[in-house]
């Protein structure tokens, strides 16, 4: 019996991944307010934000992921190319790209965080705020007070299964699927990218989103697994929680300190962006060069 998606058209295999991925926000997001009524949220409520973050990303991202990739091949990781090894030569560039890749993040975020609406959107404003403002506090709440037990926990939750679950679904099944049905890789890169930014509903940290999932999106391209964004993925979300508790540690909060007030900070950017660029030509170079030896 041929793949459910064998033959139909690309309307209809979007039309599926939306419905998977509504019915996964839809189960988990239930399970999730099941848990809460379990009284974990009494008991403690870093550990209910540990629960209903894993749910709802197995839900929203992993779960429609996988059956996307069922439905059009009628095996679980095939679609997604995550049964496909990482190219060590790459990985590499990769586990230094994460060092260079946070200072800019960083940078972004601090101009993007600038930007104002206009009167008219006082209200859109006002909501993308609240949203922002729950988010950060939700990770904020994690983090707090942190030993190296927390940070490790942090790591494997927030780092770790974000990053899978996230990735399986946007440059493991979204981006494959765009880049069939338009025919143009590029294009599903910087289309994925964009829905990967808006997605998380964090409108002050859009710009250095949008741009990580352009690097993410060609590490894919380039590195022909999933396992490398996800390495990629992993190791930023990472670096920046070990770079927050380094901080706890010293009495800095990060939530208070500008760019502005770190007086090495924009020529740490300039070297970190020459060094990234540096590091993502070779990085092409050297797929270019495993590609070729592998034809």
């Amino acid at each position: 019996m041929p793949p459910l998606f064998a033959n139909k058209s690309y309307w209809f295999q979007f039309c599926y991944l939306l419905l998977f991925i509504i019915v996964g926000i839809t189960v988990f997001g239930s399970i999730s307010m099941l848990t809460g009524q379990l009284g974990i949220i009494e008991i403690n409520y870093r550990l209910y934000l540990y629960v209903i973050q894993f749910i709802n990303s197995f839900g929203v991202f992993f779960f429609p992921a996988l059956l996307f990739s069922y439905c059009a091949s009628k095996k679980w990781f095939s679609y997604s190319d995550a049964d496909k090894t990482v190219p060590l030569p790459l990985l590499s560039y990769v586990l230094i790209l994460s060092l260079f890749i946070l200072p800019i993040v960083i940078c972004l975020g601090y101009f993007n965080e600038q930007i104002t609406f206009p009167k008219s959107m006082h209200n859109i404003e006002i909501w993308m705020q609240k949203m922002e403002e729950t988010s950060r506090m939700a990770l904020l709440t994690l983090t707090a007070n942190s030993t190296i037990a927390i940070l490790l926990l942090n790591i494997m939750v927030i780092a770790l299964f974000t990053a899978l679950f996230e990735e399986f679904l946007f440059r493991g099944t979204l981006q494959p699927f765009l880049t069939k049905w338009f025919t143009n890789k590029h294009v599903a890169i910087i289309i994925t990218a964009f829905i990967f930014s808006a997605i998380h509903f964090q409108f002050y940290g859009s710009i250095p989103r949008f741009l990580l999932g352009i690097y993410l999106g060609y590490l894919l391209l380039w590195g022909k697994s999933l396992w490398l964004p996800i390495i990629a993925h992993f190791m930023h979300n990472a670096v920046s929680l070990i770079l927050d508790y380094g901080a706890q540690k010293r009495g800095i909060d990060l939530e208070t300190i500008e760019p502005n007030q770190i007086k090495e900070f924009y020529p740490m950017v300039l070297f970190c962006t020459f060094c990234g660029m540096f590091c993502i030509y070779h990085l092409w170079k050297k797929s270019k060069k495993i590609e070729s030896i592998s034809h």
